[in-house]
């Protein structure tokens, strides 16, 4: 069986259908571009501009009534409270924050569980959000290295007069998430009879917060 080959009409016709096509693409190519920045444009233009995944928050004040370290049980008994500040957003931008948490750290030795806070909408003009947390409780810290390390930090600070305490936050501004490491700095707590106890609390007057690597928490 034996197959005719095609006519020269026959393969103009194609070549014409196959260069037609490709012209309505290339010509279609740049509307579909077009249309697609139209309408992305609107939610991405406010990221691009004013970043509202990138908000740093910042510790208003903070009190500590409580850091001290038992070596015959190696746990940390901490008891210590901040006030987490965001701030207004630029412009007529709304900004969500969903997933807000914060926990605790000394010597790179998280203080209990992270606390979860409550979600809440900003608007420009609505006076910022201001968010207080509290963590109070015993840690058991690993004996061993970790414990001797634990308890030397807090030797040593407790020498120096100062107590440093970071607390991480994570927050997903409108479905972004961020990490951010605030550093309190407070005067050792001490009761009268000098045992370090934290009946009167001591304060710190607060900071602003820095970016902080993912997988604090």
């Amino acid at each position: 069986m034996s197959t005719e080959p095609p006519s020269p009409a026959s393969q103009r016709r194609r070549q014409c259908v196959a260069a037609t096509a490709a012209a309505a693409a290339a010509c279609l190519a740049p509307v579909v571009v077009f249309l697609a920045v139209l309408i992305l444009a609107p939610s991405l233009i406010p990221r691009l501009l004013l970043r509202p995944h990138h908000v740093l928050p910042y510790v208003a004040s903070a009190e500590l009534r409580l850091m001290s370290f038992d070596a015959a049980a190696s746990a940390l008994a901490y008891n210590l409270s901040a006030v987490l500040r965001f701030d207004d957003p630029p412009g007529l931008y709304a900004r969500r924050y969903t997933g807000v948490k914060a926990a605790p750290f000394y010597a790179g030795q998280e203080l209990g569980a992270a606390v979860a806070l409550p979600e809440f909408t900003q608007r420009r003009g609505g006076g910022g959000a201001t968010l207080p947390v509290a963590w109070a409780g015993v840690q058991r810290v690993t004996p061993g290295r970790r414990a001797r390390s634990v308890a030397a930090a807090l030797a040593r600070e407790r020498a120096q007069g100062w107590i440093s305490v970071k607390v991480a936050v994570r927050a997903a501004q409108d479905g972004d998430e961020s990490d951010f490491a605030c550093l309190l700095s407070f005067p050792v707590p001490s009761k009268r009879d000098g045992s370090g106890s934290g009946a009167t609390p001591v304060v710190f007057d607060g900071g602003s917060c820095a970016d902080a690597a993912r997988g604090e928490f």
